[in-house]
């Protein structure tokens, strides 16, 4: 790898910063087992702790194939046979409320084929999501859900948005696969994480809140001015992200969302995804496994409804996103790259064919400029 290359992100980030629509961001690379690249720009400092959202998903990925490959989840098995809130799942739309033909099964939640939405206003799914998501905070911190799993039964309420495994639609799959995690380990999903998967990969400050004494390295939260600027983030924006107490147990703990963590601790967990299952001579998920979860899942149907910038030609599966059309992309890629992103811009991938890492951490509210972060991945294959 042409390491002076690499120096082209300094450049493209400062560019960032001169313009005001970035400050503070952590970036890692590493190739063939070395670290390359390494940079953080302040008030970001290389300790700092970031809520990751969505790439909370890829080891919720992992600790249900973990289950998978001991025999224990069946990836065809119904979700009602975990949970059995859903056991009577509703289609719920502008056409009305009907009761559901079709299962929805652990293989949908990977997929997000499940037809769980999230909360918004898109439809009338989103909008009794909404209120179901409200009850259930509610209940939960009134003390009349018990658990995590108390919750995931509760959402089931909310129902679907279409016939499971019909359609690709974006949601809180992977948050309901955390509850199936909890009622096959017989653990809540932190103790579970913790033991099988933070501890062996020594993720020392990756948990679903922020570890006591570590308050002060939480990287700051910024929002967007009008004009594209960034700038600190007010409460009402905490409380919108559910940010607003870090250091306390969530009322929730997110298998979709939930994590927070540094760039070099999820920098060891992509070194094991690349490493095929493994870290230091330790096995956390077998080689045929790892290359099954990684492996296209979409059919071309399904793919139709998948149109998040990021994923412009990658397939999807197993709750990461994987290249397939390198032109249709635009990248210098490989096909057969995989990751995810999160919420407030945090993004990663790990490409097998180049043996290559790439964590990038920031924290902005409205999440990443796909254009700026096109830039960082040019820049990083072109130095390949």
């Amino acid at each position: 790898m042409n390491i002076r290359k690499l120096n082209r992100l300094d450049t493209l980030i400062e560019k960032q910063r001169e313009s005001g629509a970035l400050q503070g961001a952590t970036i890692i690379v590493e190739h063939k087992g070395k670290r390359v690249y390494e940079n953080t720009y302040e008030p970001d400092r290389p300790d700092s702790i970031y809520k990751i959202f969505s790439m909370t998903k890829p080891v919720t990925a992992v600790a249900a194939m973990m289950l998978y490959e001991r025999g224990e989840l069946d990836l065809m098995s119904k979700v009602s046979d975990y949970l059995p809130g859903y056991k009577d799942c509703k289609v719920v739309s502008s056409e009305g409320i009907r009761k559901a033909q079709n299962q929805i099964t652990i293989r949908d939640l990977l997929n997000m084929t499940s037809g769980i939405v999230m909360t918004g206003d898109f439809g009338e799914a989103e909008r009794l999501m909404s209120k179901i998501y409200k009850e259930a905070r509610i209940q939960r911190e009134s003390g009349i859900l018990k658990s995590n799993v108390d919750i995931c039964n509760k959402l089931a309420e909310a129902g679907v948005a279409f016939e499971p495994g019909e359609t690709f639609r974006y949601g809180y799959s992977a948050d309901i696969l955390g509850g199936v995690i909890e009622v096959i380990s017989g653990m809540k999903l932190s103790e579970f994480f913790k033991k099988e998967i933070f501890t062996p990969l020594n993720m020392e400050d990756t948990d679903f809140k922020i570890g006591e004494g570590k308050e002060f390295r939480q990287a700051v939260l910024y929002r967007r001015d009008k004009k594209g600027k960034v700038v600190r983030a007010e409460d009402d924006v905490r409380r919108r992200l559910e940010m607003e107490t870090p250091t306390r147990d969530p009322w929730f703990e997110r298998g979709g969302a939930g994590l927070y963590s540094t760039a070099g601790d999820y920098a060891h967990f992509a070194q094991m995804l690349l490493n095929k299952g493994s870290y230091h001579g330790k096995e956390l998920i077998g080689r045929r496994t790892m290359e099954f979860m990684t492996s296209p899942q979409l059919s071309e149907a399904q793919l139709q409804t998948n149109d998040f910038e990021s994923c412009i030609g990658y397939n999807y599966g197993n709750l990461f996103r994987i290249l397939t059309d390198p032109a249709k992309a635009a990248s210098n890629g490989s096909i057969g790259e995989f990751g995810w992103d999160g919420l407030a811009g945090t993004y990663f991938f790990v490409d097998p064919n180049e043996e290559l890492i790439f964590i990038y951490m920031q924290q902005i509210a409205e999440g990443l400029d796909f254009s700026f972060l096109r830039g960082l991945k040019q820049i990083i294959y072109g130095a390949c």
